[in-house]
């Protein structure tokens, strides 16, 4: 039999080649190629960061295996990506009047301008270390920093080197030069400083000038979370982590063999660790490539669109309360839930706000709006998760300013990540009668990312959501679990032995003859129970259609395993970001929007929350949405049963684009 799994790292680099799908693809604009670009080596980035290390360090045939089969993936993404953007963006930006000196020759018209920016600017952030290559010493390099390696030869005729910044962390990475008539020109740092070495070694010749960069391990391990100062513990692991063990150093691949050599030795590397790449790294600054013509070469602009019952000029309380209210973002405006929460601040029935903040905004108009609420009077509750990977340091500095305005805050639990995205509003009416304002979401509360992440927010006040929120909100004050929700879904909880259990009875179903069906879609799929729930199901003749956007190390279409099931991706302009699940339960269907993926670490080491939706409005348009997902044949692609990604075959008559028509269905509800 077929082995019916694949190992997570490979179904992430296959997610990751979809990115460079969307930058090779010409019917997008130069801008929205070049912003996949940039998406494909953050991701890539963040792969050698936290992913790779544990195959370097268990030196066993499996892991060696494993490592050379993403090694050389990873080798075909880089040349795939350096083929794209040498061949297709630049030549297109050039077909535009844009120029972008990157290894070809300055303009006389350029040489000062640059010259006067690299001794007046760029010279203030520049160190340069000698390598002395008979004395053992160890140099060291910042993690993911840009540097030149330069091979120097001295009036003696001998040869030393010595590596320098490129100090993109402190300057724009990319500048725009004085147009020449209607030819408008770019640089980078890097090439700036490239064309300006004599001035920094002004007695000796450059023989070769090559970009190096390292990546560092950042996926730390807190050994005993559950004594002494947590706290204290994540920020000395967030600083070790600064120091991590190496596992990719990136070099240019016209480096000589005798260079290669001194890097490795100078750098403590092994050969695993060593990956030839171009001229030039950090691709993921592309995010602030500028654009000197601006919309021309831009793609469509999708707005938040308004959501009407929040538009009259009652309260938000008082529209809940009318009707429960679920919205689309970003095709709808993330600012209604700010002002959700702006209303509760100044709002004097409003007793209490109680909130998980997973990753927040640098700039959070959220949390500012609870230090507003928590001066105005207000009892604020945060449970702020200062483990969230990469944005400890913004939570914790978040933490602290809520802290100082009088917010209780609660950070982070021993051995469990709260990833829940849920918060709650109390009020009292004119008897001083309690009652509850619930907000669930499937995303973060996050308005920065909001603006491209697809997610779904709901208002209610009904009390059972309330209820079942009480109880979440106990445990994480308490740490003690009372009876589980009754009618939300919380990994910590009940979440996966419910998934488990609604999968059984669509197998049940199944059998009986009745009416079943099981949908999914997520960012990620590899827990076993679920997965192994899911070929039962599959070969009970259930049919299971799975929307996984990243890992999925489950493989479809497998006879007498996974032969029933179909699993897509969809790669667009925004991030496909919500969860949804979906049961048939012969015709009575139940739906849960959520915040957990179908990961091992969301269900068993998380808490999470699915919330159901009852009222038949609103089970309709999350209807709607995944009929519009998988009628899509344009940015779908279809994972086949070796984990690969096909391209559904155009019907040139007939293009669909789910999120477009997503988008155009909203715009035109708000007409009605």
């Amino acid at each position: 039999m077929q082995n019916y799994l694949i190992p997570s790292e490979i179904s992430w680099l296959s997610f990751n080649n979809c990115i460079l799908d969307e930058a090779d693809d010409v019917n997008n604009s130069i801008y929205e190629r070049i912003k996949f670009l940039a998406i494909h080596s953050s991701n890539l980035d963040e792969f050698f960061r936290v992913k790779i290390r544990k195959l370097l360090i268990k030196n066993s045939k499996k892991n060696k295996d494993l490592l050379d089969k993403i090694l050389t993936e990873v080798n075909l993404q880089q040349n795939r990506f350096g083929a794209i953007w040498n061949r297709s963006i630049l030549s297109e930006l050039e077909a535009n009047n844009i120029v972008y000196y990157e290894n070809q020759e300055l303009l006389n018209e350029h040489l000062h301008e640059i010259e006067y920016y690299f001794k007046s600017i760029i010279l203030s952030y520049i160190q340069v270390i000698y390598i002395s290559l008979n004395l053992p010493k160890t140099y060291f390099l910042n993690n993911r920093s840009l540097y030149f390696l330069v091979k120097l030869k001295c009036s003696s005729g001998n040869y030393n080197y010595a590596y320098l910044n490129i100090p993109s962390d402190k300057l724009d990475r990319y500048k725009q030069l004085q147009s020449q008539g209607d030819t408008h020109y770019l640089i980078s740092i890097d090439t700036i400083i490239r064309n300006c070495l004599s001035l920094i070694f002004p007695s000796r010749k450059v023989v070769s000038c090559h970009a190096i960069k390292l990546n560092r391990d950042e996926n730390y391990l807190i050994e005993d979370e559950s004594s002494g100062d947590l706290i204290a513990k994540i920020e000395v692991k967030i600083e070790e982590r600064k120091r991590g063990s190496s596992t990719r150093f990136l070099y240019d691949s016209t480096m000589d063999s005798e260079t290669i050599s001194v890097c490795k030795k100078s750098f403590h590397l092994k050969k695993d660790e060593m990956i030839k790449g171009g001229t030039h790294h950090n691709f993921y600054d592309l995010f602030k490539f500028p654009n000197p013509v601006k919309r021309n070469l831009q793609g469509e602009n999708y707005p938040g669109l308004k959501h009407m019952p929040f538009e009259s000029n009652r309260s938000f309380f008082e529209i809940i309360d009318k009707q429960n209210q679920l919205l689309h973002f970003p095709y709808q405006s993330y600012y209604y839930v700010l002002q959700f929460f702006n209303q509760a601040a100044i709002n004097r029935n409003v007793l209490e706000i109680k909130i998980t903040l997973y990753r927040i905004s640098s700039q959070s108009l959220i949390a500012n709006a609870l230090i507003s609420a928590a001066k105005n009077g207000k009892k604020v509750t945060v449970f702020v998760e200062v483990k969230a990977r990469f944005d400890e340091y913004n939570n914790l500095f978040w933490s602290q300013e809520m802290k100082n305005a009088g917010i209780k805050i609660i950070q982070s639990m021993p051995n469990l990540k709260v990833h829940a995205k849920v918060a709650m509003v109390t009020t009292k009416d004119k008897y001083g009668n309690k009652k509850h304002y619930s907000y669930l979401s499937t995303g973060n509360f996050n308005e920065s990312t909001a603006n491209v992440y697809s997610d779904f927010g709901f208002f209610t006040s009904e009390k059972k959501y309330a209820e079942d929120l009480k109880k979440v909100f106990t445990f994480l004050k308490t740490k003690k679990k009372a009876d589980a929700p009754k009618d939300i879904l919380a990994a910590g909880f009940n979440m996966k032995d419910k998934l488990i259990e609604f999968i059984d009875q669509e197998i049940k179903n199944k059998k009986a003859g009745k009416e079943a069906a099981v949908f999914l879609k997520v960012n990620g799929i590899d827990e076993k129970d679920i997965i192994n729930k899911l070929i039962e199901a599959s070969n009970a003749g259930v049919d299971v259609t799975l929307i996984v956007r990243g890992i999925c190390t489950l493989l479809p279409g497998i006879k007498n395993v996974s032969g029933n099931i179909k699993i897509y991706r969809i790669v667009d302009m925004f991030l496909e970001h919500s969860r949804i699940y979906k049961f048939a339960n012969n015709g009575q269907e139940k739906i849960y929007l959520s915040s957990a993926d179908m990961l091992s670490r969301n269900l068993n080491r998380r808490i999470e929350v699915a919330f159901p939706l009852y009222d038949e409005k609103h089970i309709a348009e999350i209807n709607t949405i995944i009929q519009l997902q998988l009628e899509d044949n344009t940015k779908k692609r279809i994972i086949n049963c070796e984990g690969n990604n096909e391209l559904e075959i155009l019907d040139a008559d007939v293009p669909r684009r789910a999120q477009t028509e997503i988008y155009d269905w909203i715009a035109e509800t708000n007409k009605e």
